[in-house]
């Protein structure tokens, strides 16, 4: 069993874009966003706590989870989004830790926006930050997502500043447009490999 890696940023950074180079050199990588909107439909208890918790209106009739009704709820709500976060995420840890002992490598990423803000950084070997300027980001967002300016800062508010997450890495990443993404791959890939 190798060692558990995480791999962060704020949004719009790039940490998909990062994740996906890793993944060329072998390197096995878990999308706890993605998995955990897949455990919101699948995992029975996590299913029934949110139904009990927010209303069973979070769930469409054919059981998957309704993001507008759930996103209403809580993205405005900074009590209602910890509760709902103190229920997924001790469901998506469980399952990454199952998933990480399945694996055979050197290392695995974990990959998740906020590991530094839910305090998980002690659960890793080693954490790598995906840096990118707020300028960059939000112009990658609104295009990507079709939202706001407004709205861009509201989510970006509810994550470290970038300076934060800077300090806290062991191992930086800059994906700015101009930085070279896979010769800082590589570097990142023969320290945590090696």
């Amino acid at each position: 069993m190798g060692k558990r890696i995480g791999i962060t940023g704020n949004i719009g950074a790039g940490k998909t874009t990062v994740c996906r180079e890793f993944e060329r050199l072998g390197i096995p990588v878990y999308y706890a966003d993605e998995r955990a909107k897949q455990l919101m439909v699948s995992h029975a208890d996590l299913r029934a706590s949110v139904a009990a918790r927010f209303g069973t209106e979070s769930y469409h009739p054919g059981g998957n989870v309704n993001r507008p009704y759930l996103a209403e709820r809580v993205f405005n709500d900074p009590a209602a989004l910890a509760e709902l976060n103190a229920l997924v995420h001790p469901v998506v840890a469980a399952d990454a830790a199952q998933w990480h002992l399945a694996q055979d490598c050197p290392y695995t990423l974990h990959e998740a926006a906020i590991l530094l803000e839910i305090g998980a950084a002690a659960e890793y070997a080693a954490m790598i930050v995906v840096d990118c300027p707020y300028p960059t980001r939000l112009a990658r967002v609104t295009v990507r997502d079709g939202i706001s300016a407004e709205a861009f800062a509201a989510r970006a508010a509810r994550q470290w500043s970038d300076e934060r997450k800077r300090a806290a890495a062991d191992h930086l990443i800059v994906n700015d447009g101009k930085a070279l993404i896979l010769p800082q791959v590589l570097r990142v890939d023969r320290i945590l490999a090696g």
